[in-house]
């Protein structure tokens, strides 16, 4: 017996294969250390971010860190995802005045950018975006955040 497929079941399983084909990709390349992933967790980046929040981290050489990417860097044995607001070179080391979309003042400094900015060297990744919205999948990540506690 011949089936018919209704347009809304073709389409449905047409993005059940594309999303199949996303995850793939995206533990390949996890795998092989072309992208990072962070979790989310606290409420400086809100409204854009979320606790719980799945983001992706691509590597960036320091001059292609802009104003208005979201980084995560590491500071005493913590990792930090804020936006970058500023840029600007100190003794010959690149740095980012950075701060959480939600917070009043920029973060604290590193010695090594005048105790005003964090140097590229604490960078661990820049957080992709399209059009400059970030790309990230809601809630996912809530799991870790309840295991760590």
């Amino acid at each position: 017996m011949a089936r018919a497929w209704a347009s809304g079941e073709s389409l449905e399983r047409a993005l059940g294969y594309l999303i199949t084909i996303i995850i793939i990709v995206s533990l390949v390349l996890i795998a092989a250390g072309k992208i990072r992933i962070a979790v989310v967790e606290g409420r400086s980046m809100e409204p854009t971010m979320h606790t719980g929040d799945l983001v992706f981290l691509r590597s960036e050489p320091p001059e292609k860190i802009k104003p208005g990417d979201v980084v995560v860097y590491k500071t005493d044995g913590r990792y930090i995802i804020h936006r970058v607001i500023n840029v600007y070179i100190f003794k010959g080391n690149y740095c980012y005045i950075i701060k959480g979309d939600n917070n009043p003042v920029p973060d604290p400094g590193f010695p090594a950018c005048g105790s005003r900015g964090i140097p590229y060297s604490a960078i661990i990744g820049v957080v992709y975006s399209v059009d400059g919205s970030v790309v990230k999948i809601p809630y996912l990540g809530g799991i870790s955040v309840m295991v760590k506690g």
